[in-house]
């Protein structure tokens, strides 16, 4: 089986969202592995000499325990164009670290910056991020995303956006998306919906 990954946001000495990451750690372990974690990300992370200054993505690689953390700078991909794949069959509910099916999806998007996975006709999430939709004044996530992120959850937690189910047809009536993840949130930069093809 493969091992699991986290990605935590870490800026200027500050990890983000600490509690959604070890919850998501914990709900995995017990369902692939069966057994608690026997550590806490937050210990993990204060012992690993992670830097003080700058803005990083701190990949914690885990299964059972702890396996590896990395700190790897990080500045936003430049992204303003999604190409929709299908792919009904598609299962990503924790986060491995072998991303070999996103990765086959993800060679299927063309001219396209990354893409936007379509399950049974439901908009469910990019490559690595997840989705949220401008329609007027709010913002919308799908319900049938593929892993259910710790910004989006944190989001939704915050009633910042909502959740509801979005169908390949429903795209026309929103105005823009956004991808989130550990390292994206509300500040995201926005995609028009009619680069989404």
């Amino acid at each position: 089986m493969s091992r699991l990954i986290e990605s935590v946001y870490l800026k200027d000495g500050e990890f983000r969202n600490l509690k959604y990451h070890q919850s998501r750690m914990e709900f995995s372990s017990g369902e692939l592995f069966g057994v608690p974690n026997k550590w806490t990300l937050e210990n993990s992370l204060q012992t690993s000499g992670y830097p003080e200054s700058g803005l990083y993505k701190v990949r914690v690689v885990y299964d059972k325990e702890v396996r590896q953390i990395e700190f790897v700078p990080y500045r936003v991909k430049p992204i303003q164009s999604l190409k929709l794949v299908n792919s009904d069959a598609i299962r990503y509910a924790h986060k491995f670290e072998d991303r070999q099916v996103l990765n086959e999806l993800f060679q299927q998007r063309e001219d396209c910056d990354d893409i936007l996975i379509v399950k049974n006709g439901l908009v469910t999430d990019a490559s690595y991020a997840n989705l949220i939709f401008k329609r007027g004044n709010e913002w919308v996530t799908p319900a049938t995303c593929l892993l259910a992120g710790t910004m989006r959850t944190f989001l939704l937690d915050s009633n910042q956006i909502k959740s509801m189910e979005i169908r390949v047809e429903d795209l026309v009536k929103y105005q823009s998306c956004k991808m989130i993840n550990a390292m994206l949130g509300m500040d995201a930069p926005e995609i028009p919906i009619s680069s989404i093809v």
